[in-house]
């Protein structure tokens, strides 16, 4: 504002609409201007006041990037009064206002014309903002074409620094249409959010409320309202775990972590992302509990985090913000709007019977649009379908009155559309077995399990898509070209108007559907996304069989195939009840000694061993391989597998002899059923090794190791994740055999191939860094042990928890190295955790315990603690006198 004014604008703006900003210095310096603005003129050691002055001083005009958060800020105040005070009637155009957020400018601002750029394409806003900033005295050639590139740099440096305001990654569905009547509590969730931020947490925002009060609808207006705050959204549907984990795991590919088996260390290394970036938004829509989400919710971050749920108690995990019904003003103008009739009477009737639903009103709208029927036939019908299907109009103010709300308008335009379009009803009564939102041509794979008129019209594209446009006209499912969404109220109506029989057979043919849909192995990497896909779907449909006992074996083979998926992604919690559902299904169907429930139990009994419970593995699989041998016989290849994972459990339970007979007979079957050069083979070659070598005998297990080795690089390839293990276990045998360059190349060509293909936080990645750790030690490189261990422990905490059994080797080896390296305090602490991890997986008298006080004995006694040596070798004494 001085004369000697040095650039045209200076650009006022707070915080979270950095990008605003920068987007317009860039827009402006392209068409000719010049423009100071604080995220590129300001460095690291100016004085902020100082430099603020100068802005406000050495500057022609001033733009005020306007928001509700700006309106918040003093310095924004303090900026913007400097241009006012210089040009109160606004004539010289000296404050400029550019609006980028819904917003009401307050006092002084109130009556200035502001530039808009709320809602508009790029295009749109560059032509609007380069129009708007022009006055009289200023000389402006012309605008640049868009793609003009900027004068201080690179194109690629106009894109990073000036891109035009919104998420870079997001997936966030479509912005709702016609939404209305929430603006205050958008810009109170917007508020609470930012002052979250403000605080130095990690806010975490749950809006909760009835069904069908619209919190889905809110949760996707405030992400496109104030998409211009963040870089990246992400959409999750947080209904089951399951889903939720597949949706994070989706945005860590995004963000260029690896895809890996295991999608909870995908989600570990995604969230130590965020911690490192800010301005991120985490939906998690339709949440059930608090607690199904404590291990899903980032534990830190400059983003925002928003959860929707009918749930009401998240005081523990997140601030609540309730939303209500829609005031009966909103209801009023959204139907006016919506059906064009201008009877305030009328409409207010009918948001009266609806009871300000936002769900409801969407229905009675959409039917009303559809039939063009009139107002007052349309609420005398509602009235009499609500005292034939209740007894009485649905005027309560609980849940319950808002379902009979919901269920009446619903129930009008369902016997309408049964009635014009007989498979779209048809349709609707599959998909209300199903997730909500169906894979629109899951029904089209395999229509001979429909009725034959809905089998007709899937087999027929056309007709399959006229029938679901009738379906989407009456607002009873939302339609996208790769699903049809449908609300869980309007699924629970649905269900509601069937007989027990009718809900029997349509849960038979859902159930069939996906059967015939699922996946063969679902332990193959390749059909991993097409098991993703249909998982939500197996689990309701499971549901609903398990609730109307139907579906016999296909229900817990959907179960089953469900939880080895989930085991083979390294979800083993939520595996575990999956698979104890199918075995309580294939005991109930078809007994408890059939040879089905004999594989049942040996697949629960590996999901057991991956969740630390080797007893429990050990019971079931020993259970498995009876019933397998008696019904089909000893040298069935079943048999041989049940063998074969029976072994390894006893190995890790120390039972060494055994383990090695049902390994050696588990080769014996495999060998003559699948041939010497089975890839099967191979792993059992491994596994024999690996008790071999415990067991003293070197060169047996060095032969079976390295042919391990050679059947696996035939039928595998060099780099798959199998070659990892067998190269880590000939590493540990040749370090055993005093060959400690040959174990340390197998070591790290075993850990070289398992990163690259299942990712650095896998747990098999710790039990290769462990291993390679050991070997360092012995060359007499501890500092590269102690690194490669104490990386090892901090992966796996993370992924299995704090006691799993695996843990307590990586301690001892971890102890025994910082002994070497004189750190004994380090030592002690970490031996100390060995023998609390061993005696939790083992118990008190297990020999691997008193290996631990063995060696936690002689730390102390190099620490000068001869009492609590003492104590440990007495300790470790009474248990080796037991054995």
């Amino acid at each position: 504002m001085a004369e000697n004014a040095t650039r045209d604008f200076f650009i006022s703006y707070t915080g979270v609409n950095e990008s605003w900003a920068k987007w317009i210095a860039v827009t402006l310096e392209q068409v000719g201007y010049t423009t100071l603005v604080q995220a590129f003129d300001f460095r690291p050691g100016n004085d902020f006041i100082h430099k603020m002055h100068e802005a406000t001083s050495n500057t022609k005009r001033t733009i005020a990037v306007l928001s509700p958060a700006y309106f918040g800020s003093q310095f924004g105040e303090a900026e913007w009064r400097v241009a006012f005070a210089k040009d109160p009637s606004g004539e010289r155009g000296l404050l400029v206002p550019v609006r980028v957020q819904l917003c009401q400018p307050p006092g002084l601002l109130a009556g200035r014309v502001y530039i808009d750029l709320v809602d508009v394409e790029e295009v749109t806003a560059r032509e609007r903002l380069v129009e708007g900033v022009k006055v009289e005295d200023v000389k402006v050639a012309g605008a640049h074409p868009s793609t003009a590139v900027y004068p201080g740099g690179p194109a690629v440096k106009v894109t990073a620094a000036g891109r035009f305001p919104g998420p870079e990654v997001s997936n966030l569905p479509a912005r709702p249409r016609g939404f209305i009547g929430r603006d205050e509590d958008l810009e109170r969730l917007h508020a609470d959010l930012l002052a979250g931020t403000a605080a130095g947490e990690l806010p975490i925002q749950a809006v909760h409320g009835l069904g069908g009060v619209g919190k889905t609808t809110l949760a996707l207006e405030y992400a496109h309202r104030f998409a211009s705050d963040y870089e990246l959204i992400w959409w999750v549907d947080a209904e089951q775990p399951t889903t939720a984990i597949a949706a994070l795991a989706r945005l860590a590919t995004q963000l260029g972590v690896p895809e890996v088996s295991d999608q909870a260390e995908m989600i570990t290394a995604l969230f130590n992302r965020l911690r490192r970036r800010g301005r991120w938004l985490l939906i998690y829509d339709n949440a059930e509990r608090p607690d199904q989400l404590a291990r899903l919710l980032p534990p830190e971050g400059m983003g925002h985090v928003l959860v929707t749920s009918r749930w009401a108690t998240w005081g523990a995990q997140a601030a609540t913000q309730r939303l209500a019904t829609l005031p009966r003003t909103k209801s009023v103008q959204f139907l006016r709007r919506r059906i064009g009739t201008d009877d305030p009477a009328a409409l207010d009737a009918l948001a009266e019977l609806v009871g300000d639903l936002p769900l409801a009103l969407e229905e009675a709208a959409a039917y009303l649009e559809e039939t063009q029927d009139d107002l007052g036939n349309y609420l005398q019908l509602v009235r009499d379908r609500a005292r034939e299907l209740f007894g009485q109009e649905p005027d309560a103010e609980d849940e319950a009155g808002d379902r009979r709300r919901v269920a009446t308008v619903w129930t009008v335009s369902l016997d309408r559309v049964h009635a014009d379009v007989p498979a779209a009803g048809a349709l609707l009564n599959l998909y209300a077995f199903l997730a909500p939102d169906v894979p629109r041509r899951l029904p089209t794979e395999h229509p001979d399990v429909l009725p034959a008129e809905l089998a007709a019209v899937v087999r027929d594209p056309l007709r399959y898509n006229r029938t679901l446009a009738a379906i989407g006209r009456y607002s009873l499912a939302t339609l996208s070209p790769a699903s049809v969404g449908l609300h869980r109220l309007v699924q629970t109506v649905i269900r509601a108007r069937l007989t027990d029989e009718d809900e029997r057979t349509w849960t038979e043919r859902a159930l069939r559907l996906l059967w015939q849909s699922f996946p063969l192995d679902s332990e193959e990497i390749s059909s991993w996304p097409r098991c993703q896909e249909l998982l939500p779907h197996w689990l309701v449909v499971c549901e609903h069989a398990e609730r109307l006992q139907v579906g016999g074996k296909k229900t817990g083979w959907l179960l089953d195939q469900a939880a080895t998926y989930l085991r083979s992604r390294g979800q083993y919690r939520q595996a575990q009840p999956l698979a104890e559902r199918a075995l309580q299904i294939g005991e109930a169907t078809l007994g408890p000694d059939s040879p089905y429930v004999g594989m049942l139990r040996s697949n629960l009994g590996r999901v057991l061993r991956d969740l630390g419970d080797l007893p429990g593995a050990r019971t079931q699989l020993e259970r498995a391989l009876q019933i397998g041998e008696s019904t089909l016989g000893p040298d069935s290849p079943s048999v041989g597998s049940y063998r074969s994972n029976l072994g390894s459990v006893l190995r890790e339970l120390g039972d060494l002899p055994g383990a090695r007979t049902q390994l050696e007979r588990a080769l014996q079957i495999t060998e003559a059923a699948r041939g010497p050069d089975h890839r099967y083979v191979g792993t059992l070659r491994s596994n024999l090794g690996r008790v071999l070598q415990e067991l003293g005998d070197l060169p047996g297990a060095r032969t079976e190791l390295e042919r391990a080795l050679q059947i696996g690089e035939s039928t595998s390839g060099p780099d798959h994740p199998t070659l990892g293990t067998y190269r880590s276990n000939l590493g540990l045998v040749l370090r055993d055999l005093g060959d400690l360059p040959g174990a340390r190349t197998q070591l790290e060509r075993a850990l070289q191939i398992t990163e690259a293909t299942l990712g650095p936080d896998h747990p098999t990645v710790g039990t290769y860094r462990s291993n390679l750790g050991s070997v360092l030690q012995e060359l007499g490189d501890l500092p590269g042990a102690r690194t490669q261990l104490e990386r090892a422990l901090q992966d796996t905490e993370a992924t299995l928890g704090p006691d799993h059994p695996r843990l307590a080797l990586y301690f001892y080896r971890l102890g025994r190295v910082c002994a070497d390296l004189g750190d004994l305090a380090a030592a002690v602490v970490a031996l100390t955790r060995a023998v609390q991890v061993d005696t939790a997986a083992y118990g008190p008298d297990h020999p691997k315990v008193a290996t631990d006080l063995k060696a936690l004995a002689a730390v102390q006694e190099q620490q000068g603690d001869t009492a609590a040596a003492a104590a440990s070798r007495r300790e470790a004494e009474r248990i080796r006198q037991l054995h």
